[in-house]
């Protein structure tokens, strides 16, 4: 039985956090991927490496290197703002689920450690995306520890006086 209500509890913690993720990308995808701008064509047939039209080319292709960096740089962008999106919205969802597990937990036993694992789950997730900065990820890993510790006592010292 008690096996049993471990893989119960892991279940309940999974199913959130997928949750969670589904929840984001259906309601706050990531952008989409930007389509590749027309290649210049080279020139047929390919002109001398020094004469005017080889020049022109180049210059051409130059420009069209430049327009495609800069759309890439305009992706990364939207890409990063929708990761600190994500980070303001799941991180304190996570908060809330693990912290509410904390006082769900001495009545229903089985349901309140799902969310206290669930919620952590959760918080990694926010704190994973490539894109996030260095701060927000440092912020959001102190969070998880200020959440750990406050779950832990709670739960452990409450058990101790039981």
């Amino acid at each position: 039985m008690r096996i049993l209500k471990v893989i119960y509890v892991l279940g309940i913690a999974v199913a959130l956090v997928l949750l969670v993720a589904a929840g984001v990308e259906a309601f706050y995808p990531d952008p989409s991927y930007p389509d590749f701008p027309d290649y210049p064509e080279y020139p047929s047939p390919m002109p001398d490496y020094d004469s005017p039209e080889y020049e022109e080319w180049q210059q051409e292709y130059e420009e069209w290197e430049q327009e495609w960096e800069e759309i890439q740089e305009e992706y990364r962008q939207e890409l990063a703002d929708t990761d600190k999106g994500v980070f303001l919205i799941v991180l304190p969802l996570g908060v809330v689920f693990a912290v509410g597990g904390t006082f769900l937990q001495r009545r229903l036993d089985i349901f309140g450690a799902g969310l206290i694992l669930g919620g952590i789950g959760t918080m990694i997730f926010a704190i994973v995306p490539y894109d996030l900065e260095a701060i927000p990820r440092f912020i959001g890993i102190a969070v998880i520890l200020a959440v750990l510790v406050f779950v832990g006592y709670r739960v452990f010292h409450s058990l101790r006086r039981s």
